[in-house]
């Protein structure tokens, strides 16, 4: 078989003793990780991973012997291949803490809106929390989501649903100066128009609102801003869950909620006046 005809499982014999050494020393992996930080020395590895000296040693030994770690200064650091293996490590980490913390939400609702690469990259949401509705406040999730809307300087939007008071928060947040990325879907935009047609043309009076509108259905509803991405799904059932939003926080969601808006960007039309 020719190189180029290799599949991934067909590659997995070349790739498993490197597989296995991934997991057979949680001290393997969690000094791997650490390293990512930058050089460090045995005593400061043992302080900050609680794990004695010695077998910690152990570890850098057989890492040493196999080119991912080398001796550098007065301790240790990755050489190329172990960074990037780290950085491997810290993605799978993240990912499965990410899946395992809300598996339910992961299993029950539909992810074909979220393209490939960001589907490898879920890990970045593993600072994340589930709102959902109760019997007290069936629309709990809605009411938190329209109240982080209304002190945000950027909010970038992408909405198959319509969302009871999100017209007039976006249009708040806008008057209030900041800059707002809206994308509809056709019917979306319809029911937003016919509903407060007035004051969407108000809005595209603003220079720092621009909205687009995708021609597509689509089964993924979120939100990112400066401080959260709040992502939405359709069960796979086919109805959208209104009463469960993914909520994630940090430097990293937030990219990764930018990298989302990016794609459906693409796929959409400007809209110059309503």
């Amino acid at each position: 078989m020719n190189p180029e005809e290799k599949t991934t499982w067909n590659l997995y014999d070349l790739a498993e003793p490197e597989l296995k050494a991934f997991t057979r020393s949680a001290v393997r992996m969690k000094v791997l990780l650490n390293l990512l930080e930058g050089e460090k020395n045995v005593g400061k590895l043992e302080k900050e991973l609680g794990i004695r000296a010695s077998t910690i040693l152990h570890s850098i030994k057989e890492m040493i012997e196999e080119d991912i770690m080398a001796k550098a200064g007065q301790g240790y650091a990755l050489t190329n291949i172990g960074r990037i293996q780290a950085l491997i490590l810290d993605d799978l980490v993240s990912t499965i803490v990410t899946l395992d913390q809300h598996q339910d939400f992961w299993l029950t609702h539909d992810i074909s809106g979220i393209p490939t690469p960001l589907l490898k990259e879920v890990g970045m949401l593993s600072r994340s929390e589930i709102m959902k509705g109760d019997s007290a406040s069936i629309l709990k999730t809605q009411e938190y989501f329209i109240s982080e809307l209304e002190k945000s300087k950027e909010i970038k939007g992408v909405s198959p649903i319509v969302v009871p008071g999100y017209a007039e928060a976006i249009a708040q947040a806008v008057m209030s100066g900041a800059k707002v990325d809206l994308i509809l879907t056709d019917t979306v935009m319809e029911i937003a128009l016919k509903q407060n047609r007035e004051l969407g043309q108000k809005l595209m009076k603003y220079e720092n609102f621009r909205l687009y509108r995708i021609g597509k259905d689509i089964t993924i509803a979120f939100t990112v801003t400066d401080s959260l991405l709040s992502l939405g799904l359709f069960r796979i059932n086919g109805f959208y869950d209104v009463g469960a939003d993914l909520n994630c926080f940090g430097d990293k969601a937030i990219e990764w909620g930018k990298k989302l808006f990016a794609h459906y960007q693409s796929i959409s039309d400007r809209v110059e006046g309503v």
